[in-house]
C-alpha cells in the first residue's frame, strides 16, 4: 500500500469535512448560548424561534459530516463516480454507529471497490461508455458498498458500545479518573467512535428523570477537555514554527478556531504529520484537563465546550485553569518529542 497516497485521500476528506464541523458545530454552540437563561429545563436550546433556528442549521450541517468525509476520499481514489458511493458509506456509517472511523474505512471501501469496477468494465466500447457512468458505477458500486459497510460497522460499532459500558462502570467511583478518561478518549482518535463514545456519555449525564436539563460534572471535563486538543497543537506550532511544515503552519489558525470552539478535527493534521509524537501529548494533556475539572468539581450545562458555552460553566476561573494546565502539558510533551528533529522550511 502506498501511504502517501492513503494521506493525500485521506486529507481530501478531511478537508472538506472541516468546514461542516466548524459551522455547524458553532450554529449549535450559539444557539445553546442564547438560550443560557433555560440551561436547566427540557427546551435548553429550543426555547424560541431564533434559538431553534440555529440549532436546526447547527444539526443539519453536523449531519453531512460523516457523508462528506466518505464521500471525498472515495472522489480522491476513483474521481466523481467515488462521490456517490462514498457519500452513501459515510451516512451507513453515521447511522450505524460507527462514526468518523466508520465512514473513513467506508470512504476508502467505496473508492477502491469503483476503482475495481473500473478496471473491470475497461473493455467496454467507447460507444457503452455512458453505461458505466449512468448504471454500473452507481448501481453496483452502491450494491457493494453497502454490503461493506455491513461488515464494517458491525465490527466498529460493538466497540463503541463497550466503551459506553466501560465509562458506566466508572462513573460512580473517582470522579477525577472518570474525567481523565474522558480527556484521554477523546483525543485518542480524534472524533472517531472512542472521542464520539466519551462524548454521547458525556451529553447522557445532563439528562434529568424529568427530560430536563441538569448542571454536569462530566460534560464539563469533556468541553475543558476537548478545548485543549487542536488548541495545544496551534500554540506548539506558533511557539516552535520551524518544527512545522509550512502547511501546517498555515494550519494553525484554523486549529486555534476549532479548539477553543470545542473541535478536535483541527489537530488531525498535525496527528497525521507525527502520530506517533503528537497524538501521546494531546492525549495526555487532554486527560489532566479533564482530572482538574473534575477534581474542582466543575459543572457545564450545556451539550458543547468551547468558549461559546463559557457563561454556561459554574467556576470559569477554575475552568480556563484546567484547561491552561492541560494545553502546557501537551505543548510541553510535543516540545520534547520534536526537540531534536531539523528545522522544517
Amino acid at each position: 500500500m502506498n501511504w502517501k497516497k492513503s494521506y493525500n485521500h485521506l486529507m481530501s476528506g478531511v478537508s472538506y469535512f472541516l468546514p461542516f464541523v466548524v459551522g455547524g458545530g458553532i450554529m449549535l454552540a450559539c444557539a445553546y448560548l442564547f438560550d443560557f437563561q433555560n440551561a436547566n429545563t427540557a427546551t435548553f436550546g429550543s426555547s424560541n424561534v431564533f434559538v431553534s433556528w440555529l440549532n436546526q442549521i447547527g444539526g443539519l450541517a453536523m449531519g453531512y459530516m460523516f457523508p462528506i468525509m466518505g464521500a471525498y476520499i472515495a472522489y480522491s481514489i476513483a474521481d466523481r463516480p467515488g462521490l456517490l458511493t462514498g457519500m452513501v458509506a459515510g451516512a451507513l456509517a453515521a447511522n450505524g454507529g460507527s462514526s468518523f472511523l466508520g465512514a473513513v474505512i467506508g470512504g476508502f471501501a467505496a473508492g477502491y471497490i469503483i476503482l475495481g469496477l473500473k478496471k473491470l468494465t475497461a473493455g467496454i466500447p467507447r460507444s457503452l461508455e455512458g453505461i458505466k457512468t449512468l448504471l454500473i458505477f452507481p448501481i453496483l458500486g452502491l450494491a457493494l458498498t453497502s454490503l461493506a459497510m455491513l461488515a464494517i460497522n458491525s465490527v466498529v460499532a460493538p466497540v463503541s458500545n463497550a466503551l459506553t459500558d466501560f465509562l458506566s462502570g466508572l462513573s460512580g467511583t473517582n470522579a477525577a479518573l472518570l474525567g481523565a478518561v474522558i480527556g484521554g478518549m477523546l483525543a485518542l482518535d480524534l472524533g472517531g467512535p472512542i472521542n464520539k463514545t466519551a462524548y454521547l456519555f458525556s451529553v447522557a449525564t445532563l439528562t434529568a428523570a424529568d427530560g430536563g436539563t441538569v448542571p454536569s460534572v462530566v460534560m464539563a471535563s469533556c468541553g475543558c477537555s476537548a478545548m485543549v486538543i487542536a488548541t495545544s497543537c496551534a500554540v506548539a506550532c506558533t511557539l516552535f514554527p520551524k518544527k512545522f511544515s509550512e502547511n501546517l503552519r498555515g494550519a494553525k489558525i484554523a486549529a486555534y478556531i476549532m479548539g477553543l470552539s470545542f473541535f478536535v478535527e483541527g489537530a488531525i493534521p498535525f496527528v497525521a504529520d507525527r502520530p506517533k509524537k503528537i497524538l501521546p501529548s494531546l492525549c495526555v494533556g487532554a486527560a489532566v484537563t479533564g482530572a482538574l475539572v473534575a477534581m474542582f468539581g466543575i459543572t457545564l450545562s450545556a451539550p458543547i465546550g468551547g468558549l461559546e458555552t463559557l457563561l454556561l460553566v459554574s467556576n470559569i476561573p477554575l475552568y480556563l485553569l484546567s484547561f491552561a494546565a492541560g494545553t502546557a502539558v501537551a505543548v510541553c510533551m510535543i516540545y520534547f518529542f520534536i526537540r531534536n528533529e531539523p528545522d522544517q522550511e
